[in-house]
Protein backbone atom coordinates (compact mmCIF):
# COMPACT_ATOMS: atom_id res chain seq x y z
CA UNK A 1 0.00 0.00 0.00
CA UNK A 2 1.22 3.59 -0.63
CA UNK A 3 3.53 5.00 2.03
CA UNK A 4 4.06 1.71 3.83
CA UNK A 5 7.35 -0.20 3.83
CA UNK A 6 6.80 -3.80 2.94
CA UNK A 7 8.46 -6.82 1.41
CA UNK A 8 7.06 -7.38 -2.05
CA UNK A 9 7.35 -10.77 -3.70
CA UNK A 10 6.95 -9.84 -7.35
CA UNK A 11 6.26 -12.64 -9.77
CA UNK A 12 7.56 -11.28 -13.05
CA UNK A 13 4.63 -11.64 -15.42
CA UNK A 14 6.76 -11.61 -18.50
CA UNK A 15 10.35 -12.37 -17.65
CA UNK A 16 9.57 -15.65 -15.90
CA UNK A 17 11.89 -14.64 -13.03
CA UNK A 18 10.81 -14.48 -9.39
CA UNK A 19 12.36 -11.47 -7.66
CA UNK A 20 12.21 -10.69 -3.95
CA UNK A 21 13.06 -7.14 -2.95
CA UNK A 22 12.38 -4.58 -0.26
CA UNK A 23 10.56 -1.50 -1.47
CA UNK A 24 8.87 1.54 -0.01
CA UNK A 25 5.78 2.28 -2.04
CA UNK A 26 5.51 5.99 -2.91
CA UNK A 27 2.22 7.76 -3.43
CA UNK A 28 0.98 7.71 -7.01
CA UNK A 29 2.30 10.67 -9.00
CA UNK A 30 1.06 12.20 -12.24
CA UNK A 31 2.00 15.33 -14.17
CA UNK A 32 -0.18 18.36 -13.48
CA UNK A 33 -3.60 18.22 -15.11
CA UNK A 34 -3.77 14.43 -15.41
CA UNK A 35 -6.13 12.07 -13.59
CA UNK A 36 -5.96 8.31 -13.00
CA UNK A 37 -9.29 6.57 -12.39
CA UNK A 38 -10.64 3.03 -12.22
CA UNK A 39 -12.90 2.28 -15.17
CA UNK A 40 -13.82 -1.33 -14.46
CA UNK A 41 -13.08 -4.14 -12.02
CA UNK A 42 -12.10 -7.20 -14.07
CA UNK A 43 -10.30 -10.28 -12.78
CA UNK A 44 -6.73 -10.59 -14.17
CA UNK A 45 -7.28 -8.43 -17.28
CA UNK A 46 -4.64 -9.09 -19.92
CA UNK A 47 -5.47 -7.06 -23.05
CA UNK A 48 -7.74 -4.32 -24.42
CA UNK A 49 -9.24 -3.35 -27.77
CA UNK A 50 -11.89 -0.84 -28.80
CA UNK A 51 -14.76 -1.08 -31.26
CA UNK A 52 -14.24 2.24 -33.00
CA UNK A 53 -17.80 2.75 -34.17
CA UNK A 54 -19.39 2.91 -30.71
CA UNK A 55 -16.49 3.08 -28.25
CA UNK A 56 -17.12 -0.27 -26.57
CA UNK A 57 -14.02 -1.72 -24.94
CA UNK A 58 -13.20 -5.43 -25.14
CA UNK A 59 -11.22 -6.83 -22.21
CA UNK A 60 -9.66 -10.29 -22.07
CA UNK A 61 -9.08 -12.10 -18.80
CA UNK A 62 -6.23 -14.49 -18.20
CA UNK A 63 -8.63 -17.32 -17.34
CA UNK A 64 -10.48 -17.16 -20.67
CA UNK A 65 -13.34 -14.64 -20.60
CA UNK A 66 -13.99 -11.79 -23.02
CA UNK A 67 -15.68 -8.87 -21.25
CA UNK A 68 -17.31 -5.77 -22.75
CA UNK A 69 -17.37 -2.31 -21.17
CA UNK A 70 -19.43 0.63 -22.39
CA UNK A 71 -18.82 4.16 -21.13
CA UNK A 72 -21.65 5.31 -18.88
CA UNK A 73 -22.89 1.83 -17.98
CA UNK A 74 -22.07 0.05 -14.72
CA UNK A 75 -19.72 -2.92 -14.75
CA UNK A 76 -18.98 -5.19 -17.69
CA UNK A 77 -20.88 -7.86 -19.56
CA UNK A 78 -19.47 -11.19 -20.68
CA UNK A 79 -19.28 -11.73 -24.42
CA UNK A 80 -17.49 -15.09 -24.44
CA UNK A 81 -16.18 -17.74 -22.06
CA UNK A 82 -13.62 -20.23 -23.38
CA UNK A 83 -12.07 -20.99 -19.99
CA UNK A 84 -12.64 -24.74 -20.51
CA UNK A 85 -10.25 -24.58 -23.49
CA UNK A 86 -7.58 -22.37 -21.92
CA UNK A 87 -4.49 -23.26 -19.88
CA UNK A 88 -4.04 -20.35 -17.48
CA UNK A 89 -2.38 -21.89 -14.44
CA UNK A 90 1.05 -20.40 -15.14
CA UNK A 91 1.68 -16.68 -14.89
CA UNK A 92 2.20 -16.14 -18.62
CA UNK A 93 -0.36 -18.54 -20.10
CA UNK A 94 -4.01 -17.80 -20.71
CA UNK A 95 -6.18 -15.63 -22.94
CA UNK A 96 -3.51 -13.06 -23.79
CA UNK A 97 -4.56 -10.89 -26.74
CA UNK A 98 -7.55 -9.38 -28.53
CA UNK A 99 -8.07 -7.38 -31.73
CA UNK A 100 -11.12 -5.93 -33.46
CA UNK A 101 -11.42 -6.12 -37.24
CA UNK A 102 -11.22 -2.69 -38.95
CA UNK A 103 -14.44 -3.65 -40.77
CA UNK A 104 -16.16 -4.87 -37.62
CA UNK A 105 -19.47 -3.17 -38.48
CA UNK A 106 -19.62 -5.28 -41.63
CA UNK A 107 -18.14 -8.64 -40.61
CA UNK A 108 -18.36 -8.54 -36.74
CA UNK A 109 -14.96 -10.23 -36.41
CA UNK A 110 -12.93 -10.26 -33.20
CA UNK A 111 -9.62 -12.10 -32.80
CA UNK A 112 -8.15 -13.81 -29.74
CA UNK A 113 -4.74 -15.26 -28.86
CA UNK A 114 -4.88 -17.95 -26.19
CA UNK A 115 -3.09 -20.98 -24.75
CA UNK A 116 -5.13 -23.94 -25.96
CA UNK A 117 -5.56 -27.01 -23.73
CA UNK A 118 -4.90 -29.30 -26.67
CA UNK A 119 -4.49 -32.53 -24.69
CA UNK A 120 -6.94 -31.77 -21.87
CA UNK A 121 -4.16 -31.09 -19.35
CA UNK A 122 -1.85 -28.18 -18.57
CA UNK A 123 1.67 -29.34 -17.60
CA UNK A 124 3.82 -26.65 -15.97
CA UNK A 125 7.52 -26.19 -16.69
CA UNK A 126 7.82 -29.62 -18.30
CA UNK A 127 9.37 -28.85 -21.70
CA UNK A 128 9.76 -32.58 -22.43
CA UNK A 129 6.08 -33.31 -21.85
CA UNK A 130 4.28 -34.29 -25.08
CA UNK A 131 0.98 -33.11 -23.60
CA UNK A 132 1.95 -29.45 -23.32
CA UNK A 133 -0.65 -26.96 -24.53
CA UNK A 134 -0.14 -24.79 -27.62
CA UNK A 135 -0.92 -21.20 -28.48
CA UNK A 136 -3.39 -20.29 -31.19
CA UNK A 137 -4.98 -17.33 -32.93
CA UNK A 138 -8.72 -17.61 -33.53
CA UNK A 139 -11.44 -15.46 -35.07
CA UNK A 140 -14.95 -15.21 -33.63
CA UNK A 141 -18.13 -13.45 -34.71
CA UNK A 142 -19.56 -11.06 -32.11
CA UNK A 143 -23.10 -9.67 -32.56
CA UNK A 144 -25.04 -7.60 -30.02
CA UNK A 145 -22.31 -7.99 -27.42
CA UNK A 146 -22.10 -11.79 -27.64
CA UNK A 147 -19.40 -13.84 -29.39
CA UNK A 148 -20.63 -17.23 -30.52
CA UNK A 149 -18.19 -20.00 -29.47
CA UNK A 150 -19.32 -22.06 -32.45
CA UNK A 151 -18.18 -19.32 -34.82
CA UNK A 152 -14.50 -19.92 -33.98
CA UNK A 153 -12.17 -20.17 -36.95
CA UNK A 154 -8.61 -21.09 -35.98
CA UNK A 155 -6.24 -19.01 -38.11
CA UNK A 156 -2.90 -20.08 -36.58
CA UNK A 157 -2.55 -23.20 -34.44
CA UNK A 158 0.02 -25.36 -32.65
CA UNK A 159 2.45 -22.60 -31.70
CA UNK A 160 4.55 -24.45 -29.11
CA UNK A 161 4.39 -23.50 -25.42
CA UNK A 162 7.06 -25.85 -24.08
CA UNK A 163 7.88 -24.25 -20.73
CA UNK A 164 4.78 -22.16 -20.02
CA UNK A 165 6.48 -18.77 -20.26
CA UNK A 166 7.44 -16.47 -23.15
CA UNK A 167 4.18 -16.89 -25.03
CA UNK A 168 3.99 -13.31 -26.33
CA UNK A 169 0.36 -12.98 -27.30
CA UNK A 170 -0.39 -9.52 -28.66
CA UNK A 171 -2.72 -8.93 -31.62
CA UNK A 172 -2.96 -5.66 -33.53
CA UNK A 173 -4.20 -4.53 -36.95
CA UNK A 174 -1.92 -2.27 -38.95
CA UNK A 175 -3.06 0.46 -41.31
CA UNK A 176 -2.52 -2.08 -44.06
CA UNK A 177 -5.52 -3.98 -42.59
CA UNK A 178 -3.33 -7.00 -41.84
CA UNK A 179 -3.28 -8.74 -38.47
CA UNK A 180 0.07 -8.69 -36.62
CA UNK A 181 0.82 -11.32 -33.98
CA UNK A 182 3.67 -11.33 -31.43
CA UNK A 183 5.01 -14.71 -30.28
CA UNK A 184 7.64 -15.44 -27.60
CA UNK A 185 10.43 -18.01 -27.81
CA UNK A 186 8.72 -20.52 -25.49
CA UNK A 187 11.16 -20.14 -22.58
CA UNK A 188 12.91 -23.44 -23.35
CA UNK A 189 13.84 -24.76 -26.77
CA UNK A 190 11.05 -26.71 -28.49
CA UNK A 191 13.66 -29.02 -30.09
CA UNK A 192 16.19 -29.25 -27.23
CA UNK A 193 14.09 -28.90 -24.06
CA UNK A 194 17.06 -28.71 -21.69
CA UNK A 195 18.19 -25.45 -23.33
CA UNK A 196 16.42 -22.50 -21.73
CA UNK A 197 16.91 -18.73 -21.33
CA UNK A 198 20.13 -17.66 -23.11
CA UNK A 199 20.64 -21.17 -24.54
CA UNK A 200 17.24 -21.22 -26.27
CA UNK A 201 17.76 -20.38 -29.94
CA UNK A 202 14.21 -21.07 -31.15
CA UNK A 203 13.81 -17.44 -32.23
CA UNK A 204 16.57 -17.96 -34.80
CA UNK A 205 14.78 -20.88 -36.48
CA UNK A 206 12.61 -19.48 -39.25
CA UNK A 207 10.88 -22.84 -39.64
CA UNK A 208 9.00 -22.43 -36.33
CA UNK A 209 6.66 -19.66 -35.16
CA UNK A 210 8.56 -18.89 -31.92
CA UNK A 211 10.29 -15.61 -31.08
CA UNK A 212 8.67 -13.90 -34.04
CA UNK A 213 6.21 -11.28 -35.27
CA UNK A 214 3.69 -12.80 -37.69
CA UNK A 215 1.42 -11.14 -40.25
CA UNK A 216 -1.71 -12.59 -41.84
CA UNK A 217 -4.90 -11.38 -43.48
CA UNK A 218 -8.22 -11.32 -41.63
CA UNK A 219 -8.92 -14.74 -43.16
CA UNK A 220 -5.56 -16.18 -42.15
CA UNK A 221 -3.97 -15.96 -45.58
CA UNK A 222 -0.45 -14.66 -46.32
CA UNK A 223 -0.08 -11.02 -47.42
CA UNK A 224 1.88 -10.63 -50.65
CA UNK A 225 4.54 -8.48 -48.94
CA UNK A 226 5.61 -11.07 -46.38
CA UNK A 227 9.34 -11.74 -46.77
CA UNK A 228 9.52 -15.56 -46.79
CA UNK A 229 7.47 -16.59 -49.78
CA UNK A 230 9.94 -18.45 -52.00
CA UNK A 231 10.11 -22.09 -53.01
CA UNK A 232 11.84 -22.91 -49.70
CA UNK A 233 8.85 -21.74 -47.62
CA UNK A 234 5.61 -23.24 -46.33
CA UNK A 235 2.45 -22.34 -44.50
CA UNK A 236 2.83 -23.06 -40.77
CA UNK A 237 -0.68 -22.07 -39.71
CA UNK A 238 -1.77 -25.66 -38.97
CA UNK A 239 1.41 -27.16 -37.53
CA UNK A 240 3.27 -24.18 -36.04
CA UNK A 241 6.41 -25.21 -37.93
CA UNK A 242 7.83 -26.75 -41.08
CA UNK A 243 11.00 -28.68 -41.98
CA UNK A 244 14.37 -27.30 -40.91
CA UNK A 245 15.99 -25.21 -43.63
CA UNK A 246 12.64 -23.90 -44.83
CA UNK A 247 10.72 -20.83 -43.61
CA UNK A 248 7.22 -20.13 -42.33
CA UNK A 249 5.38 -17.73 -44.60
CA UNK A 250 3.58 -16.10 -41.66
CA UNK A 251 6.84 -14.67 -40.25
CA UNK A 252 7.80 -11.05 -40.92
CA UNK A 253 10.40 -10.57 -38.11
CA UNK A 254 12.49 -12.91 -35.96
CA UNK A 255 15.20 -12.96 -33.29
CA UNK A 256 12.89 -11.85 -30.46
CA UNK A 257 12.82 -13.22 -26.92
CA UNK A 258 9.35 -12.34 -25.69
CA UNK A 259 7.67 -9.56 -27.69
CA UNK A 260 4.83 -9.43 -25.19
CA UNK A 261 3.31 -6.21 -26.53
CA UNK A 262 3.47 -4.35 -29.84
CA UNK A 263 2.10 -0.87 -30.59
CA UNK A 264 1.05 0.87 -33.81
CA UNK A 265 1.35 4.60 -34.50
CA UNK A 266 -2.14 5.98 -35.28
CA UNK A 267 -0.69 9.13 -36.88
CA UNK A 268 1.77 7.50 -39.26
CA UNK A 269 0.93 7.64 -42.95
CA UNK A 270 1.42 3.88 -43.20
CA UNK A 271 1.90 0.94 -40.88
CA UNK A 272 4.49 1.90 -38.26
CA UNK A 273 4.91 -0.29 -35.19
CA UNK A 274 7.24 -0.77 -32.24
CA UNK A 275 7.98 -3.96 -30.33
CA UNK A 276 8.41 -4.17 -26.56
CA UNK A 277 10.71 -7.17 -26.17
CA UNK A 278 11.21 -8.50 -22.65
CA UNK A 279 14.88 -9.12 -21.93
CA UNK A 280 16.79 -11.82 -20.10
CA UNK A 281 18.73 -11.05 -16.95
CA UNK A 282 20.15 -7.69 -18.01
CA UNK A 283 18.35 -5.51 -20.59
CA UNK A 284 14.86 -4.51 -21.73
CA UNK A 285 14.40 -3.18 -25.25
CA UNK A 286 12.06 -1.36 -27.62
CA UNK A 287 12.49 -2.22 -31.29
CA UNK A 288 11.32 -0.53 -34.45
CA UNK A 289 9.18 -2.98 -36.41
CA UNK A 290 10.71 -3.98 -39.74
CA UNK A 291 9.54 -6.53 -42.30
CA UNK A 292 12.28 -9.13 -42.61
CA UNK A 293 14.12 -7.83 -39.55
CA UNK A 294 16.39 -9.90 -37.29
CA UNK A 295 16.50 -8.52 -33.73
CA UNK A 296 19.39 -10.63 -32.55
CA UNK A 297 18.11 -12.90 -29.77
CA UNK A 298 19.63 -15.27 -28.61
CA UNK A 299 22.94 -14.04 -30.00
CA UNK A 300 22.38 -10.65 -28.40
CA UNK A 301 20.34 -9.01 -25.67
CA UNK A 302 19.67 -5.53 -26.98
CA UNK A 303 23.03 -4.11 -28.07
CA UNK A 304 24.88 -6.47 -25.75
CA UNK A 305 26.43 -9.91 -25.98
CA UNK A 306 24.67 -13.01 -24.84
CA UNK A 307 26.64 -13.54 -21.59
CA UNK A 308 27.00 -17.24 -22.43
CA UNK A 309 28.90 -16.41 -25.65
CA UNK A 310 30.62 -13.01 -25.22
CA UNK A 311 32.21 -11.51 -28.31
CA UNK A 312 30.76 -14.07 -30.71
CA UNK A 313 28.93 -11.53 -32.91
CA UNK A 314 28.50 -7.78 -33.34
CA UNK A 315 25.34 -6.76 -31.51
CA UNK A 316 25.18 -3.27 -33.08
CA UNK A 317 25.20 -4.45 -36.67
CA UNK A 318 26.03 -7.52 -38.67
CA UNK A 319 22.58 -7.54 -40.24
CA UNK A 320 20.83 -7.49 -36.88
CA UNK A 321 18.56 -4.56 -35.97
CA UNK A 322 19.63 -2.95 -32.69
CA UNK A 323 16.94 -1.53 -30.39
CA UNK A 324 15.88 2.07 -30.74
CA UNK A 325 15.87 2.21 -26.93
CA UNK A 326 17.02 -0.08 -24.12
CA UNK A 327 17.36 0.12 -20.35
CA UNK A 328 19.34 -1.88 -17.85
CA UNK A 329 17.95 -4.00 -15.02
CA UNK A 330 20.20 -1.90 -12.78
CA UNK A 331 17.39 0.69 -12.92
CA UNK A 332 15.17 -1.65 -10.87
CA UNK A 333 12.84 -1.99 -13.86
CA UNK A 334 13.14 -5.47 -15.34
CA UNK A 335 10.07 -6.44 -17.37
CA UNK A 336 8.75 -4.20 -20.15
CA UNK A 337 5.05 -4.65 -20.87
CA UNK A 338 2.46 -2.41 -22.54
CA UNK A 339 3.18 0.41 -24.97
CA UNK A 340 1.14 3.05 -26.82
CA UNK A 341 1.81 6.02 -29.10
CA UNK A 342 0.15 9.24 -27.91
CA UNK A 343 -2.31 10.22 -30.69
CA UNK A 344 -2.05 13.72 -32.11
CA UNK A 345 -5.73 14.57 -31.60
CA UNK A 346 -5.50 17.42 -29.09
CA UNK A 347 -6.53 15.32 -26.09
CA UNK A 348 -3.11 15.65 -24.43
CA UNK A 349 -0.79 18.67 -24.23
CA UNK A 350 1.46 19.50 -27.18
CA UNK A 351 4.49 18.44 -25.13
CA UNK A 352 3.40 14.84 -25.73
CA UNK A 353 3.46 15.12 -29.51
CA UNK A 354 5.57 12.31 -31.02
CA UNK A 355 5.69 10.59 -27.62
CA UNK A 356 5.57 6.88 -26.92
CA UNK A 357 4.46 5.55 -23.54
CA UNK A 358 5.61 2.22 -22.18
CA UNK A 359 5.28 0.38 -18.87
CA UNK A 360 7.41 -1.89 -16.73
CA UNK A 361 5.57 -4.52 -14.71
CA UNK A 362 8.15 -4.97 -11.95
CA UNK A 363 8.90 -1.36 -11.01
CA UNK A 364 5.26 -0.18 -11.42
CA UNK A 365 6.11 2.72 -13.71
CA UNK A 366 5.03 4.25 -17.00
CA UNK A 367 7.65 6.15 -18.99
CA UNK A 368 7.58 8.68 -21.84
CA UNK A 369 9.94 8.13 -24.76
CA UNK A 370 10.54 11.09 -27.09
CA UNK A 371 12.98 11.77 -29.93
CA UNK A 372 16.05 13.80 -29.04
CA UNK A 373 17.52 16.50 -31.24
CA UNK A 374 20.48 14.94 -33.00
CA UNK A 375 19.07 11.43 -32.85
CA UNK A 376 18.12 8.82 -30.32
CA UNK A 377 15.41 8.93 -27.69
CA UNK A 378 15.06 10.36 -24.20
CA UNK A 379 13.22 8.42 -21.49
CA UNK A 380 11.47 10.30 -18.68
CA UNK A 381 9.17 9.12 -15.92
CA UNK A 382 5.46 9.71 -16.52
CA UNK A 383 3.91 8.14 -13.43
CA UNK A 384 4.94 5.98 -10.49
CA UNK A 385 2.80 3.27 -8.93
CA UNK A 386 -0.07 3.84 -11.36
CA UNK A 387 -2.25 1.07 -10.01
CA UNK A 388 -0.39 -0.63 -7.22
CA UNK A 389 1.02 -3.28 -9.52
CA UNK A 390 2.57 -2.78 -12.90
CA UNK A 391 0.50 -2.26 -16.07
CA UNK A 392 0.11 -5.30 -18.31
CA UNK A 393 -1.38 -3.82 -21.50
CA UNK A 394 -1.93 -0.22 -22.64
CA UNK A 395 -3.84 1.48 -25.42
CA UNK A 396 -5.43 4.83 -26.22
CA UNK A 397 -9.19 4.82 -26.63
CA UNK A 398 -12.21 7.13 -26.59
CA UNK A 399 -13.20 8.98 -23.43
CA UNK A 400 -16.85 9.61 -24.21
CA UNK A 401 -17.09 12.95 -26.00
CA UNK A 402 -13.87 14.22 -24.38
CA UNK A 403 -11.29 12.99 -26.88
CA UNK A 404 -9.02 10.07 -26.04
CA UNK A 405 -7.32 8.75 -22.93
CA UNK A 406 -4.77 6.10 -22.01
CA UNK A 407 -6.34 2.84 -20.80
CA UNK A 408 -4.35 0.08 -19.15
CA UNK A 409 -4.87 -3.19 -17.33
CA UNK A 410 -3.41 -4.09 -13.95
CA UNK A 411 -3.67 -7.13 -11.69
CA UNK A 412 -3.77 -4.89 -8.60
CA UNK A 413 -6.54 -5.66 -6.10
CA UNK A 414 -7.79 -8.61 -8.14
CA UNK A 415 -7.68 -6.80 -11.46
CA UNK A 416 -8.72 -3.43 -12.84
CA UNK A 417 -8.87 -1.40 -16.00
CA UNK A 418 -7.71 2.16 -15.35
CA UNK A 419 -7.78 5.35 -17.39
CA UNK A 420 -5.31 8.24 -17.42
CA UNK A 421 -6.89 11.35 -18.91
CA UNK A 422 -5.93 14.99 -19.21
CA UNK A 423 -8.31 17.60 -17.87
CA UNK A 424 -5.96 20.53 -17.45
CA UNK A 425 -5.80 23.65 -19.57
Amino acid sequence: MPGRAMVTIALALIAGISTVFLCVKPAATLPSGFNNNVVANVSTPTALAFISSDGRMLITTKTGQLQVYKEGTPGTTQALDISDKVCSGMTERGLLGVAVDPDFEINHYVYLYYTFKKHGVCPKKEPNNPNNPVNRVSRFIMIDGTANPASEVVLIDNIPSPNGNHNGGDLKFGKDDYLYVSVGDGGCDYAEPTKCQYENDASRDRHVLLGKVLRITRDGEIPSGNPYMGTNSDRCNATGRTAAGRACQEIIAYGLRNPFRIAFDPDASGTRFWINDVGGARWEEIDRGSVGGDYGWNLCEGRHDNPDRPGSVSCSGGGRIPPLHEYSHNTGCTSITGGAFVPDDGSWPDSYDNAYLFADYICDKIFVLKPKSGGGFARTLFTTDPGGRGPVAMTFGPRGSNGTALYYTTFADGGKVRRISYSGS
